[in-house]
């Protein structure tokens, strides 16, 4: 693996952007704490930068990287073993001719593996469904960064929303409070109403500081998380809200925590097969060449020889390594099930959860237009003396109460609109990534 890992990952994720491919600032790269200022950033962008930043893409794509690598060991067992071997001090040999006295030997051996009834096959299979599962759970820990980084980014678009209208809310007091200063100093209504509107503009002012912390608080996770802190935030896509899929129509065989839980139980498989070939013998040809040094001549040792290794009776370690094999594929495949439980539940939550945002979205609206046609009316009859002050200020706090619940709502529903994309791993499409298909994936070697 080399050690630009993360950025080219990140290329690789974005090589079919319709925008030019970017890379984050030098200040926000990995490993460096600190975070660079920009302008402007998208939510694309935002992910784009996290992936880059991240450590558990690093951490999973060395993982990978450590499959391949058990695959490579797997697969020399077909290959010849060399081995050099050398032993020097006293050895005594003593048969019918007599006895020798050998102080040095030294030589070469070769083993090559014949046949071993599928010990080394069914660990190389099971070496691959290991790997395939490594790249699955690498594809969904893309994913999860994903989703954790487009939650904070709406979490920063709620609190800036709540701002403004907080804002515009202290705004439209204030021009209640104008008009209540004119009507006192033409003496149509007493000094009183002028104090009771500048405490509810000091209170709405408070709660202003309140949003302004918050949306200070999601500004900072938000750029630990994808290392840059921007100016303005652009709107999310559109396409993240759009009608999603209904549940009866998930397809399940291409989410990565499906496919990792399936490779799982391949290689469980495998791992029974392995287990059960333990029974059989296993078959090579060695051959060596030894020099012995001895007291009164030296000499060389040849054998060509075919090995058999069978085993006869272990007190029942083979049989056992069977049943735990069975075991452990019985676990991986109820896993296969949960996988897609997990997600039919995330799933579904998330759909009631954005069904009754976009419900609440709508009467939070409608209230809206309620409240500010009643405050146009109301001006003009407080103008014309047919209502008191504590009207105006009624139908304002009507008037905020419904932006309130609308931008709630409407964020809420964009939290929604996330969970479901991360449960059925469209999150990176809906946002303008393009993300490879489960069986080409880009080699990070």
């Amino acid at each position: 693996m080399t050690k630009s890992l993360i950025p080219a990952v990140t290329a690789l994720l974005c090589f079919a952007l319709s925008a030019p491919a970017f890379s984050a600032p030098a200040s926000a790269g990995k490993g460096t704490p600190g975070v660079a200022r920009i302008d402007t950033v998208t939510l694309k962008e935002s992910i784009l930068f996290a992936l880059d930043r991240d450590p558990s893409v690093g951490q999973q794509a060395a993982q990978l990287g450590i499959g391949q690598a058990q695959i490579d060991e797997a697969r020399s067992g077909w290959f010849p073993q060399i081995s050099l071997n050398g032993s020097t001090g006293h050895s005594q040999t003593t048969d019918s001719s007599g006895s020798l006295k050998n102080s040095a030997a030294w030589g070469l051996t070769v083993t090559q593996l014949v046949y071993d009834f599928g010990k080394t096959q069914s660990s190389i299979n099971q070496q691959k469904s290991q790997e395939e599962n490594y790249r699955y759970q690498l594809m969904a820990t893309f994913t999860d960064v994903a989703e954790k980084t487009a939650l904070a980014y709406v979490e920063v678009k709620r609190y800036d929303a709540l701002n403004i209208a907080a804002q515009e809310h202290i705004t439209a007091l204030e021009g209640v409070q104008r008009m209540v200063s004119l009507r006192a100093d033409a003496g149509l209504n007493s000094r009183s109403d002028v104090l009771l509107a500048q405490t509810r503009i000091t209170g709405m002012k408070a709660t202003l500081e309140q949003y302004r912390a918050s949306l200070q608080s999601a500004r900072a996770r938000l750029g630990v998380l994808t290392g840059v802190q921007a100016t303005k935030y652009a709107e999310p896509p559109q396409t993240l809200v759009n009608d999603p899929v209904p549940l009866d129509q998930i397809d399940y065989t291409w989410i990565p925590a499906v496919l990792a839980a399936r490779a799982q139980e391949s290689a469980s498989g495998y791992a029974v097969d392995r287990a059960k070939s333990q029974h059989w013998p296993t078959l090579s040809l060695q051959g060596g060449r030894t020099r012995y040094e001895s007291d009164n001549r030296s000499y060389w040792d040849d054998q060509v020889q075919l090995k058999v290794d069978a085993p006869l009776y272990q007190g029942g370690a083979v049989s056992a390594r069977v049943r735990q094999a069975e075991g452990a594929r019985q676990m991986a495949s109820t896993q296969v099930d949960q996988a897609r439980f997990d997600i039919l539940q995330k799933a579904a939550v998330a759909q009631a959860d954005w069904q009754g945002a976009n419900g609440r979205e709508q009467a939070g609206q409608q209230q809206l237009d309620n409240a500010r046609r009643t405050r146009d009316v109301y001006k003009n009859e407080y103008t014309l003396s047919k209502r008191s002050l504590s009207d105006l200020l009624s139908v304002e706090q009507d008037i905020w109460q419904a932006a309130l619940s609308r931008i709630t709502a409407e964020y809420d529903s964009w939290v929604a609109a996330v969970n479901y994309a991360a449960a059925l791993d469209t999150l990176l499409p809906l946002t303008g990534i393009e993300k490879n298909t489960a069986n080409t994936l880009p080699d990070l070697n």
